[in-house]
């Protein structure tokens, strides 16, 4: 039963222009500053709620909006047809198709015209992100990575490897759109393609340093539970978008236990086994997004200083990574159960919120008992969706791995520039988008695949984003004090921020 739960609508948008071939992009906006819409000929392919929902359509008959509500003939898990009607107050994310062969792609790659114009429009303006990464399959560009999410300035700037599921070979070349679509600046260093030929019966999936491992026995939770003992498997067994998140309309940010969530994962466990490696897919809410946002714009006035200490390793650094570990913001501890009890055992790292990718994480099992692996992870109450959890125990098998560079690169808005040297190499030699709608299309010649092996392409990429902030006002040093040193607070202070946020979201809405 779809739950009624106040939200804000952030649609994923796939809009189809010519290209040599009619082409699909994701795009994304949102109610925040009120901007109205119109379903028109626009169908809704996939609806997920912020309860947890999943309601995939028929792309025959997708869904349509009918007086304020998303209505069709949804497919549930057993293929059986039911209609629903779902209010776009529980709306979180949507998955819509507009083909219009009428508009193209121009050679800069900049989208124009009708309905992508509208779009741009109303792209957010105002969350944190990093440059999209589009995947192009022969007929389709599909939003496919959002990278070193988080890394706000050059002091954070990181390298992040992204599994690309929708990267196909066309004429021998794979090709890429990297574009800015926020109101930022995105600084990025060094782009490649890793390339991996394996054997076709496992998967491979990076870790977060660039190591490359196979899955070959990928094990879902026997049990999965939370402190009041619901059951979490329906949402974490499978990496198919139904995700576990936070049930923070039921909880209240005055009490400390409602400020964060406990999670248990059970696994079957070899006994004399001592090592395993956990797949991991979650990543940051629209909360924990709009929260990074937040603390920057605390520094007002002297956030350029707060850039400059970050960058030097000084007193602001420390502050930050000291308060977002202690209360896992966007990473959480691994805690293992032990001879000894609950045992932190390493940290998983959260993705973007649009676009999380999977991960793998080596776990040391000494001092494990027993046939059960019990995981215990607390993520902060609504800072976090989980998609995914599953162990694997088998050794990495031998792989082929290939790093390829681009050999062609082309940006709008850049003439003369060579976008492929520029990305060749982490050398902080940085390609620059600064501009919302800047864009960049990189051409990647395809290595020889090795005889008999799967091939899987990986996105290597290092660098870094300026969001543009409200920065005209003194520091709240009370507030930030008090985020930094105070257990708990900064959970406490987002909750309520984000819940009068969400309330104005929601009377705009009423009005659309």
């Amino acid at each position: 039963m779809i739950k009624k739960i106040a939200s804000i609508i952030t649609l994923i948008t796939f809009i189809g222009f010519t290209f040599s071939c009619a082409t699909d992009t994701i795009k994304k906006i949102n109610l925040e500053r009120g901007e109205s819409w119109k379903g028109g000929n626009i169908s809704f392919i996939t609806v997920f709620t912020k309860s947890g929902d999943l309601y995939e359509f028929s792309k025959r008959q997708p869904a349509k909006m009918v007086g304020g509500k998303i209505v069709g003939e949804a497919i549930d898990d057993t293929g059986k047809i039911k209609t629903v009607s779902i209010p776009l107050s529980e709306v979180e994310v949507v998955w819509i198709k507009k083909r219009d062969v009428g508009k193209t792609l121009i050679k800069s790659f900049s989208i124009v015209g009708g309905v992508a114009v509208l779009l741009v429009i109303m792209i957010i303006a105002s969350d944190p992100s990093c440059p999209f990464i589009y995947s192009f399959d022969g007929e389709n560009y599909t939003l496919d990575a959002e990278p070193y999410a988080g890394a706000v300035c050059r002091g954070l700037k990181r390298t992040e490897w992204c599994g690309l599921e929708h990267l196909k070979e066309v004429n021998g070349e794979y090709r890429i759109l990297m574009t800015n679509e926020l109101d930022e600046t995105d600084y990025t260093d060094e782009l490649k393609l890793v390339v991996v030929d394996h054997p076709g019966d496992v998967r491979v999936v990076p870790d977060t340093w660039g190591g490359i491992h196979t899955i070959s026995n990928p094990i879902a939770p026997m049990r999965a539970y939370d402190r009041e003992g619901s059951d979490l498997s329906f949402y974490v067994s499978k990496n198919d978008h139904r995700v576990w998140v936070s049930k923070e309309w039921e909880k209240n940010p005055e009490r400390v236990e409602n400020l964060k969530d406990e999670l248990i994962f059970e696994f079957p466990k070899p006994k004399e086994t001592s090592r395993a490696k956990i797949i991991f897919n979650g990543g940051s809410t629209l909360l924990g997004s709009k929260a990074l946002k937040y603390y920057l714009e605390l520094y007002g006035k002297e956030v350029s200083q707060w850039y400059e200490e970050v960058k030097n390793l000084g007193p602001a650094f420390f502050k930050m990574a000291n308060t977002a570990l202690r209360e896992e913001l966007f990473s959480l501890q691994i805690r293992v159960e032990t001879e000894k009890g609950w045992e932190s055992r390493g940290m998983l790292t959260g993705g973007p919120f649009l676009i999380s990718k999977e991960k793998v994480y080596t776990l040391d099992l000494t001092g494990v008992p027993g046939d059960t692996l019990r995981i215990k992870l607390t993520p902060p109450t609504a800072f976090w969706k989980i998609d995914y959890l599953a162990v694997d125990y088998s050794d990495d098998l031998p792989v082929h791995i290939t790093e390829i560079n681009a050999k062609k690169g082309t940006s709008n808005g850049h003439e003369g520039e060579d976008a492929a040297a520029i990305l060749a190499e982490n050398d902080d030699n940085h390609l620059v988008m600064a501009n919302t709608g800047d864009s960049t299309e990189l051409v990647f010649q395809v290595p020889p695949q090795s005889p008999g092996m799967e091939r899987t392409v990986i996105l290597k990429t290092a660098g870094y984003y300026h969001m543009r902030l409200k920065a005209d006002e003194e520091p709240n040093r009370d507030i930030l004090d008090r985020i930094h040193s105070e257990p708990g607070f900064v959970l406490q202070h987002a909750l309520k921020e984000y819940g009068q946020w969400e309330k104005g979201v929601l009377e705009k809405i009423k009005h659309q």
